[in-house]
């Protein structure tokens, strides 16, 4: 079980390429969605920070799966 976490999680530690930048420009860009759904929901800025973290953390585990499953 711990080799398979390892595998799971190398591509985070290898040095910053050009597919890191990728991703965190669409984890950034998760501010859009973000604000406009906290705005509909409850206009609260802690609401919009708890958004754009969990689409961030979305953006970043679908990454790491999909490395996963084509390193295997």
């Amino acid at each position: 079980m711990k080799d398979k976490l390892k595998a799971f999680w190398a591509p985070m530690r290898e040095e910053f390429n050009k597919e890191h930048a990728i991703i965190n420009i669409i984890g950034a860009l998760g501010f859009i969605p973000a604000e406009y759904l906290s705005r509909e929901i409850g206009g609260s800025i802690w609401l919009f920070m708890i958004l754009i973290i969990t689409w961030w953390a979305l953006v970043v585990l679908i990454f790491l799966t999909y490395r996963y499953l084509k390193s295997k």
